[in-house]
């Protein structure tokens, strides 16, 4: 069997859909551009030339140059590097490296490295090692030195000794999720490696949608030989998908995030998925057939779920980068006549406050006195009927706009009252959930995290 692509944290999240890695990694299909991607990409760019700069300079901070590099990226980039800037504090004095690209052969021993194209990355000098094999165009024909892993470490830093060393991974994804996580041992492993002397890494992941919100993982030495074996299962699970393909055994075809960035996505008429039948129509229109899926098994059904959901925002977004960029709305008609229009629609959201400005620095409570009116007026409208209460007692203050402002620190007392007094049902529903680490930010569960926090945190 030829070399198989080397493994690293991007084809892992692809391996959680065989069919879907062998369209990429296989028959050699590009997986289309996307707006998360593009995102990420930018965010990336953005920080790793903040960070240089910062050490260059010798400060922890430069709000100017990082206005000025945001000024040139997409308004989405910068608005969520606006809510996380004052948080961005660049440990300068340790800074090791920014986008470092790093390799592993299959006895774990520093190699040269792939890209995000596949293509070839000499190792870098910063480590000493190319004279143990050779360097360049010779390294690169030592097969015996093929990267089996690949990773590139957004920002390393090296503490005073020269034994402890701290990695930082941007994330723009909407929901945090634990560091412990495959990526985290592959890159702390890696490092580790390529650094004997180092006792200890801490892998942290960075969220930068919010003001300071970071997770981290600890690997000390001891800790290697569990990491390998992590990794190793995780590279032997790759192996096992070029050997179905080889054998033309069945692979196994799940839905999920990862259908964002699956060709599929980009055009399921004539990549098709498994799990989705796409057909083309008389009138040239695109239907989903789902009569196949008739006897389906229940795990089978949720995962073609999962695959048209992410068909569905994928087309959603579609329509609505026209809208935006052609402004102008999409309209089509069926063979009833009947018109159906995708643009711009108004929508009015009432909301009713419980204060007001009562023009002399004080507040009114106007939607309280108008109650209160209304109850003395109408004392028998608040008689309960049989088997119900006054209907006064079913108004509330809903939570989400209540809680991000009682979340600060200086606010704790507060908080803790209302607690006391708030009304908490449990209500059970059917819906799908999702892994953290896997949201790319199309669900809708992200939307309760808090965002709060007083704290710096250094970078």
């Amino acid at each position: 069997m030829p070399n198989i692509p080397a493994t690293t944290q991007t084809k892992y999240n692809q391996m959680a859909c065989e069919s879907g890695y062998k369209l990429v990694n296989i028959d050699g299909l590009r997986p289309p551009n996307t707006t998360q991607s593009d995102r990420g990409t930018d965010i990336h760019e953005v920080l790793s030339q903040y960070v240089v700069h910062c050490a260059s300079k010798r400060v922890p901070a430069d709000f100017a140059f990082l206005d000025s590099l945001t000024d040139s990226a997409s308004e989405e980039v910068a608005s969520i590097l606006e809510s996380c800037r004052e948080n961005l504090t660049v440990d300068w004095q340790n800074l090791f490296g920014t986008e470092i690209s790093m390799g592993l052969d299959k006895d774990f021993q520093p190699t040269w490295s792939m890209d995000h194209d596949n293509k070839p990355v000499p190792i870098d000098q910063i480590w000493g090692i190319d004279s143990i094999w050779g360097s360049g165009e010779e390294a690169w024909g030592n097969s015996k030195k093929h990267p089996a892993y690949c990773g590139i470490l957004d920002t390393i830093y090296l503490m005073p000794g020269g034994t402890v060393a701290r990695i930082v991974d941007w994330k723009s994804h909407p929901r945090p999720f634990p560091a412990d996580s495959f990526q985290g041992k592959l890159y702390s492993l890696m490092l580790m490696m390529h650094i004997p002397e180092l006792t200890e890494v801490e892998f942290g992941l960075r969220f930068v949608r919010y003001a300071n919100k970071v997770t981290t993982q600890k690997y000390y030495r001891s800790d290697v030989p569990q990491m390998m074996d992590d990794v190793r299962r995780v590279r032997s699970r790759q192996q096992d998908i070029h050997e179905k393909v080889e054998n033309q055994q069945p692979l196994r075809t799940h839905g999920g995030s990862h259908c964002v960035y699956c060709p599929c996505a980009l055009d399921p008429l004539h990549i098709p998925c498994p799990l989705v039948k796409v057909i083309k129509t008389a009138n040239g229109t695109l239907r989903i057939d789902m009569n196949q899926m008739i006897n389906l098994p229940p795990a089978e059904r949720l995962s073609t779920r999962l695959a048209l959901d992410v068909l569905q925002r994928a087309n959603n977004q579609a329509m609505t980068q026209y809208v935006d960029g052609a402004q102008q709305e999409i309209h089509s008609q069926d063979a009833n006549g009947k018109h159906y229009t995708f643009g711009p629609v108004e929508k009015e959201k009432t909301t009713y406050p419980v204060f007001a400005d009562d023009g002399q620095g004080g507040f009114t409570l106007p939607i309280i006195d108008a109650l209160l009116d209304w109850q003395n007026a109408n004392p028998a409208d608040l008689i309960p009927k049989k088997g119900s209460k006054p209907w006064f007692l079913n108004l509330k203050i809903g939570s989400t706009q209540l809680k991000q402002y009682l979340k600060a620190k200086k606010r704790e007392i507060i908080d803790n009252r209302i607690k006391d007094l708030a009304t908490v049902e449990t209500k059970v529903e059917n819906r799908i959930t999702r892994d953290a680490e896997v949201d790319d930010g199309a669900g809708e569960e992200h939307r309760e995290w808090d965002a709060s926090g007083d704290e710096p945190f250094e970078f």
